[in-house]
């Protein structure tokens, strides 16, 4: 293959296609509903089975093969291995010669060992450590990872000062924009009036993110560039009944609720749709650049009212709740709340572990606890609506106050669980500015395992044989 394009994988984690064209109709002037007339779009499908969480069906989109083959079902597993058997896109890249940077897609912590090969190179927002290519964005990162500790069910209105002060002596330098530091004004000023805007921090910190890497695409020009975001994805599954209201049968959603929340996803999905535009401009300044907006699966609503939730059992001192266990030497690793993922010294120390926390129960239901790796396990709590007087946790035969184990009972401040939740389905948007005419639309969707191979092709860069056929008409089309 002698023709070449670079492209951007503009990775906008769970956005289903029927979210972008509501976005799409309600703003017919923004770069999603120019995309969607002058691209191409595919609907996708991930091939994996059972549970879909977004840290499963990443790597099936990142290595092109499905769960069954990658295994890799946690945040935080050690992925050394697997990378050995089916590396990931940005690794078969780098190592046939390709200049890549990547920007907080999942499962790229730690830092590859050619890291210095990479023109930019920072790890997902679950990383256990703040390194980054180049270092100087490591400050960022350290940021990041602070916020993120901070913003569980509930986000936290507090800001890591020592952190947020490193980040800022070099964030003008490293591409922190005005705008978007008024815009930070702008949230924590209205959240002191409309305390049910704190949630929006969770997208700040994708502005953020944006700022940097769109300073390091524009200076470095890579072969390929990946940027991922959840902040759309976090709201839609808190704030889907409040935009479409009509999926839900079974549940009713009060009319304050709905009007309080209802203009959440528009929010979300306009700052997407910003960033999209600044990428979309970038390729009309530069058109061998492609840009491909992806997920790696979808959502819908979950028509239950069980997902109204009032309060959640959570940890709030996982030490005490360990030392209950009488379980030593682990380490905790960042994960989404209710999941928890620890990590131990020693296999054994694993094993305790699982067998101890299925002897826990919360107001008489267990605990979901599994093996992650060897030395590594996750268990899952989020025991909703519990009543106060049944909050009573039990370790085998004895009873133990849940604030000895370090458990609370949490109000939830928006009051709703996951009311939508993870479908196969998902979409794929393609913007060439070669390519300016009609809506281009395949029939059949797609599976997620061919991007890989896609990306690949596009780069003249031969697949491995274990990956499928690349997607035939986007490389004709940018080919």
């Amino acid at each position: 293959m002698t023709q070449t394009r670079r492209f951007i994988l503009f990775e906008l984690n769970e956005v289903p296609i029927r979210v972008v064209r509501h976005y799409a109709d309600h703003h017919p002037h923004s770069a999603f509903a120019k995309v969607l007339r002058h691209g191409s779009k595919w609907e996708t499908f991930t091939p994996d089975r059972g549970h879909l969480s977004p840290w499963i069906t990443w790597p099936t989109l990142h290595r092109g093969v499905p769960s069954t083959e990658h295994q890799i079902t946690a945040l935080g597993q050690h992925v050394a291995d697997v990378d050995g058997l089916y590396p990931p896109i940005w690794a078969l890249l780098t190592h046939a010669g390709k200049r890549v940077g990547l920007f907080g897609s999942l499962h790229s912590y730690p830092l590859p060992s050619n890291a210095d090969l990479y023109d930019f190179y920072v790890p997902d927002t679950f990383a256990a450590g703040p390194e980054t290519v180049p270092t100087e964005l490591s400050a960022f990162q350290q940021f990041n990872l602070r916020m993120v500790d901070r913003s569980g069910r509930n986000v936290s209105t507090g800001v890591p000062a020592r952190e947020a002060l490193a980040f800022l002596r070099r964030a003008v330098r490293n591409g922190l924009r005005a705008g978007t530091v008024a815009k930070v004004a702008r949230q924590v000023a209205t959240e002191r009036i409309l305390r049910h805007r704190v949630g929006r921090r969770r997208t700040v910190q994708s502005l953020l993110a944006f700022d940097l890497f769109i300073a390091q695409l524009k200076e470095k020009q890579p072969d390929a560039a990946f940027f991922f975001t959840n902040h759309v994805a976090s709201s839609m599954h808190r704030y889907w009944p409040a935009t479409f209201t009509g999926d839900y049968k079974r549940t009713t959603w009060s009319k304050a609720w709905v009007r309080r929340y209802s203009g959440e996803l528009d929010y979300t999905m306009g700052e997407a749709d910003r960033m999209l535009a600044e990428l979309v401009e970038f390729a009309n300044e530069h058109p061998d650049y492609v840009v491909l907006v992806t997920g790696s699966m979808g959502q819908e609503a979950v028509d239950s009212p069980e997902k109204q939730t009032k309060t959640e059992v959570l940890v709030r001192d996982l030490a005490k709740f360990m030392r209950q266990l009488e379980v030593n030497d682990w380490h905790r690793r960042r994960t989404m709340e209710p999941t928890y993922t620890l990590a131990f010294d020693a296999e054994a120390d694993a094993e305790r572990f699982l067998a101890r926390c299925s002897t826990v129960k919360i107001a008489g239901e267990p605990l979901e606890c599994r093996r992650v790796d060897s030395r590594s396990v996750e268990f899952v709590l989020g025991h909703n609506n519990v009543a106060d007087d049944e909050f009573k946790v039990t370790i085998g035969n004895r009873s133990v106050e849940p604030m000895d184990a370090g458990l609370s009972n949490v109000a939830i401040d928006d009051e709703v669980g996951s009311a939508a939740y993870h479908t196969p389905e998902g979409m794929l948007l393609v913007y060439d500015p070669r390519e300016t005419g009609t809506e281009r639309a395949s029939k059949d969707p797609i599976s997620t395992t061919r991007l890989a191979p896609t990306l690949l092709a596009l780069q003249g860069v031969r697949p491995p044989p274990y990956m499928e056929q690349p997607i035939e008409q986007l490389l004709e089309d940018a080919l």
